[in-house]
């Protein structure tokens, strides 16, 4: 699975965003995120949110971050090289909060992540899914009382990689 960078600029859809969400697997090649990413038409906005909190007492230190932050660093430069947007961080002690917020900031429609692993990952999983999945049917029922038309929700799982389909806007 490549990217290549004339799919990461974003020409097709006019207006259309898709947030590509880094957790673990900070790298573009072999990246089933990425990749779905840039085949949907529009814009790549790249993110990732640094929740140490989220890994409980095992807070990372003086090494991970700095293994961190060059891993960011890398990542960046190799999403540049593919013409995708610049890489937006965030830090907060819930990550999916932060990222609805992002989704919101940037009128995203298109919410793309890959799976993790480990003991807690399907928790984790759960958890997203569901603080997602309200955030998406709270904005149904207010689209529903609104005028304005928007697109459907869509959750769509795919292999490693799960796709979020929405608009917050």
């Amino acid at each position: 699975m490549s990217v290549s960078s004339s799919s990461m600029c974003g020409g097709d859809a006019a207006g259309m965003k898709s947030v590509v969400w880094f957790r673990r697997d900070l790298r573009v090649e072999d990246n089933p995120a990425l990749a779905a990413a840039a085949r949907t038409a529009g814009e790549v906005v790249p993110a990732y949110v640094w929740s140490p909190e989220e890994d409980g007492p095992y807070f990372p230190g003086r090494v991970s971050r700095w293994w961190l932050s060059q891993s960011l660093k890398h990542l960046e430069a190799s999403l540049q090289r593919l013409g995708a947007g610049k890489l937006v961080t965030r830090r907060s002690p819930d990550a999916v909060v932060a990222l609805l917020q992002l989704v919101r900031d940037t009128g995203a429609t298109h919410l793309f992540f890959n799976h993790l692993y480990g003991l807690l990952a399907p928790f984790r999983l759960k958890y997203v899914l569901c603080l997602l999945s309200y955030a998406c049917s709270l904005n149904k029922k207010e689209s529903s009382s609104s005028s304005s038309p928007r697109s459907p929700f869509l959750l769509n799982f795919q292999l490693l990689m799960i796709q979020i389909n929405f608009n917050l806007a």
